[in-house]
């Protein structure tokens, strides 16, 4: 009912247009009786006062029975209405994507609608939504390195998909490396427990506890320890490039990532070697050249960025 017509609804009553089936619902009440006789008594008479039954006034209940009638429809055509509108702003949050990409030799922290706090190394590519489903938290490390740190909600287990593997957490904090053009993504963990899942079938989901870490180069993945328990230090995202015994692929697939440049290598020319040294900010030619010097390998410039040669 829209506003013309219930102005014209409530004109009808205001007219009396409903009071004549209404009366004919009402009970007959007979006109005032006067009570002026005297009764015989062996007491003296007493006169009694008039007594008066008033006429029930039918018209005004009904008013006031069809406003409050018409209210309480109102109230809850509005009610859902409110509600449908809310559920579909919802749904429409969680379909909204927004993408960052990290500039090279920097560090972007982002704050998610949950409190979790995601820190992204440089080049890195991430997605998340603008608000959380009610029973997941989804979201997407599409290249590069991010360092996650879990807000609690046993309601919502949070999932970070990278290339073919999925990070599954409630309250942790968690490294995740992806870095597809190389098949290979790491994640380490730091606090609390993940359960990592993957595309691949067959795959039975491992879980970490705190100082382990899972690698995976193409299809083949490998469990293990970073850190001692009790030797593991709070992580921070500054921006370093930093190696310890790093193979020397992961290195060079962490180089591309951070400079966003390709560099072209054959993985099993490069099997055995490691690496270790810290850098930040420099350019990636003098990186490049002090990790291939150790091991006497060489390179060459291409246009879209560098050729590793053995």
């Amino acid at each position: 009912m829209n506003a013309a017509e219930l102005d014209a609804f409530f004109l009808l009553v205001e007219n009396g247009e409903f009071d004549n089936d209404y009366q004919n619902l009402m009970p007959a009440v007979e006109e005032p009786v006067m009570i002026s006789e005297f009764v015989k008594a062996e007491k003296p008479l007493i006169a009694e006062e008039p007594v008066i039954v008033p006429q029930v006034k039918g018209r005004s209940v009904f008013k006031l029975f069809v406003r409050l009638a018409v209210a309480a429809s109102l109230l809850l055509v509005s009610a859902i209405g409110y509600l449908t509108y809310r559920k579909t702003e919802n749904l429409k949050q969680q379909s909204i994507y927004t993408t960052v990409s990290v500039p090279v030799g920097s560090v972007k922290i982002i704050t998610l609608a949950d409190h979790s706090v995601v820190t992204l190394n440089s080049g890195s590519v991430f997605k998340y939504p603008a608000s959380f489903a009610p029973n997941n938290r989804k979201v997407f490390l599409v290249r590069g390195k991010g360092f996650f740190e879990i807000a609690k909600d046993k309601h919502r287990p949070f999932t970070v998909y990278s290339a073919r593997l999925s990070t599954t957490a409630l309250g942790t904090s968690f490294t995740v490396e992806n870095y597809k053009a190389y098949q290979l993504e790491k994640v380490r963990l730091y606090t609390g427990k993940v359960e990592i899942g993957s595309k691949e079938k067959g795959f039975a989901p491992l879980r970490l506890i705190p100082g382990q870490q899972y690698s995976q180069i193409g299809n083949k993945g490998t469990k293990g320890v970073f850190a001692a328990a009790g030797e593991i230090k709070s992580y921070t995202e500054d921006g370093t490039l930093e190696f310890d015994n790093t193979s020397l692929t992961e290195a060079l697939a962490r180089i591309a990532s951070y400079y966003n440049i390709t560099l072209q290598f054959d993985k099993e020319d490069l099997k055995g070697f490691a690496i270790s040294g810290r850098f930040r900010n420099e350019p990636v030619k003098d990186v490049i050249h002090t990790l291939l010097f150790t091991h006497h390998l060489k390179f060459k410039k291409i246009p879209e960025g560098y050729v590793i040669m053995n």
